[in-house]
């Protein structure tokens, strides 16, 4: 299709007024956490400075009390409170010295120069009460008294210059956030009334091209692939939109013109068609049959002559075992085909399968199985461990002339079953590993290899099937948790 050049793209004005948007509202919010910060800090000084000169006043009322509490009692107490708030003292003018916490340095210069005059008096005032020399320590406690008078007449005045300082910030506070709340309310009126325009408008424009098109589809949906191309002038997607409507429409007409003229010549040829067909279907079910006749011939012919040879020697009663077991083994093999099973299906299977193998090589070859009872419920196919099975006894294990012993196990996990089929036989070569873990896309067969084929086709699942060799040969299944609903 061929694009329009200086595309007027509705995305794009949708694009730019959303940016708008977005701006408008970013500096709105930019500016209000600005004032809003401001409010914070200033309210915050308010009440710095307060509380600074409350703890201030507060202190050094504490301290001329346990002042005037030893030198009347000498008690230790009162002397141990005093220099505590004496510490606190020092500790408040540390605190101004370093974060300049009033805004009227001056005063509170002399604030500072007296109360360091006020506690070398109050010090004076101990010593002296420790001499016992009364007089003197009346003096200086005199002195302490009219130093804290001026100190709290300092402390007044800057309370009451903070006040005046707190009441100007909050009215300027108050002036700011009704200035804030008038552009406020300006910025989102005017918002309203861009995005209406901005509807209206693209409303507008889309209407009349979606109009035409319907009318035009309508026609097409009753069979009319005779109408006329839709044509809109503006340069927007609306002309991509009508350009491929109208080529699809060319396209429609020119494809029922061709099933047309195919369906007339492929009427002639019909006859011929079904008879292919039918030669066809024969064909694929020979290639069946051939596939189901390859399970090892060599197995049933000696299975079946060991039979033989045990009704010879016995009364038919071990026989009739025999041959029960061989006919429960042949009866479920037919589930191939159609079924599924679960894993205490197919163990049962496997148990009948090495009854028939004990017939054959007696203790030389051995079966463990350990299960969780949890996993015997596991959905999966038919014909899954015999292969297996069969794999490690013939090429593993039928050449010891020690024999060897098969392991099966099983564990349930929350999502998988994992089954271990392991020997300790010989082994398999690193080329036939191989092309059973990656065989050809082409190959077929009912062995090992077409076992890890049946469960990535039956579970449409990657890595269920695993082979190594460990003191043999160990093949790994995982087979995911499924109902019966689902396969």
């Amino acid at each position: 299709m061929k694009r329009i050049n200086n595309l007027s793209s509705i995305r794009g004005t949708l694009i730019g007024y959303s940016f708008l948007v977005v701006f408008l509202m970013t500096i709105l919010s930019f500016y209000t956490l600005g004032i809003m910060n401001q409010y914070q800090k200033q309210v915050s000084n308010m009440f710095e400075h307060h509380i600074f000169l409350n703890d201030l006043e507060k202190t050094m009322k504490n301290l001329d009390s346990n002042l005037l509490g030893f030198l009347t009692t000498k008690s230790s107490g009162n002397l141990n409170a005093y220099n505590i708030e004496r510490e606190n003292i020092n500790g408040l003018l540390e605190e101004y010295h370093k974060n300049d916490i009033l805004p009227d340095q001056l005063l509170m210069k002399n604030v500072d120069n007296l109360i360091k005059q006020y506690i070398l008096e109050s010090d004076l005032a101990v010593t002296f009460k420790r001499q016992r020399n009364v007089s003197e320590y009346s003096k200086h406690y005199d002195r302490t008294k009219k130093i804290q008078s001026f100190i709290f007449e300092y402390t007044q005045a800057m309370n009451q210059e903070q006040l005046t300082v707190n009441s100007n910030a909050y009215i300027n506070m108050i002036n700011q956030t009704h200035w804030l709340q008038m552009t406020t309310v300006f910025i989102i009126i005017d918002l309203i009334v861009f995005s209406v325009l901005i509807v209206y408008m693209l409303t507008s424009k889309m209407l009349k091209p979606i109009s035409a098109l319907y009318k035009s589809a309508e026609a097409i949906s009753e069979g009319n692939f005779e109408t006329p191309d839709v044509e809109i002038r503006s340069q927007d997607e609306f002309r991509l939109l009508a350009n491929a409507f109208n080529n699809m429409k060319n396209s429609i007409t020119r494809y029922i013109e061709a099933v047309k003229f195919k369906a007339e010549t492929e009427a002639k040829l019909k006859d011929e068609q079904m008879k292919n067909l039918k030669m066809a279907y024969l064909l694929d079910n020979a290639k069946l049959n051939a596939l189901q006749s390859q399970i090892n011939p060599h197995f049933l012919f000696n299975t079946i002559n060991a039979g033989v040879q045990l009704s010879v020697i016995e009364k038919a009663t071990r026989t009739g075992h025999f041959l029960e077991t061989m006919s429960r083994l042949f009866r479920y093999s037919l589930k191939m085909q159609h079924d599924h099973c679960t894993l205490a299906d197919e163990l049962s299977n496997i148990k009948d399968y090495y009854e028939l193998l004990k017939v054959r090589f007696r203790d030389r070859i051995k079966f463990n199985f350990d299960v969780e009872d949890d996993a015997l419920n596991v959905l999966m196919p038919a014909m899954i461990l015999q292969p297996i099975v069969e794999n490690s006894y013939i090429h593993g294990l039928s050449s010891l002339e020690s024999g060897g012993t098969i392991n099966i196990q099983g564990r349930s996990f929350n999502d998988y079953v994992e089954i271990m089929i392991s020997d300790n036989g010989v082994g398999v070569e690193e080329h036939v590993l191989e092309a059973i873990l990656n065989p050809p896309t082409d190959e077929e067969g009912i062995g090992v290899r077409n076992v890890k084929t049946r469960l990535e086709l039956y579970f449409h699942q990657k890595q269920l099937f695993d082979m190594y060799n460990d003191h043999g040969v160990t093949t790994i299944l995982r087979i995911p948790w499924t109902r019966r609903n689902d396969v």
